[in-house]
């Protein structure tokens, strides 16, 4: 068994870290898109920008709140069972989603939005950092097996790009 520093905050509250964290980029997004989401269709390639161009802010705010939702319930499903392999795992899938997600910000600043774009700065100083934090932590502690921690990266790579293109196509289909 790994033991950590009596001052290393525990799983519980490194879950509801990363629910807080998420929620707070959520938030910039969420603000930032009241007044950018307009010219995003303009600034896109297809077929991405038929998927923005679908997209009102209320249906962005709805989708925002839909991934904050499903933050919570993996964050409070490692609050109640902190030591469940399987909890474990969705938290670090998590994480990998938003370690993505700062790269995907970061292209997108450089390639879309030539600078600031809707989350930017959040993905950047907190959920970039915290996500390796938080791997380097999981490794060291063996919270979930080497083959599983691994996987986390395809199953993010996939919730990131098809799963969340499919939805938000979804979202602004139901929309209108």
């Amino acid at each position: 068994m790994v033991t950590t520093s009596p001052f290393a905050p525990s799983r519980r509250a490194i879950a509801w870290i990363a629910l807080a964290l998420i929620t707070l980029h959520n938030a910039e997004e969420a603000l930032a898109f009241r007044t950018l989401l307009p010219r995003v269709p303009s600034l896109l390639p297809e077929p991405f920008s038929s998927i923005a161009a679908g997209l009102d802010y209320p249906t962005m705010l709805l989708a925002l709140a839909v991934v904050t939702l499903v933050a919570a319930i993996v964050a409070l499903a490692t609050v109640i069972r902190p030591n469940s392999p399987r909890a474990l795992w969705a938290l670090l899938t998590l994480e990998a989603v938003m370690a993505i997600n700062a790269v995907a910000h970061v292209a997108s600043a450089l390639f879309v939005f030539a600078g600031y774009g809707p989350g930017l700065l959040t993905a950047l100083l907190l959920n970039a950092p915290f996500a390796i934090w938080c791997f380097r932590r999981a490794r060291r502690e063996r919270w979930v097996s080497t083959p599983a921690l691994l996987a986390t990266v395809p199953a993010a790579l996939v919730l990131h790009g098809p799963a969340l293109a499919g939805g938000l196509w979804l979202a602004g289909r139901a929309a209108h």
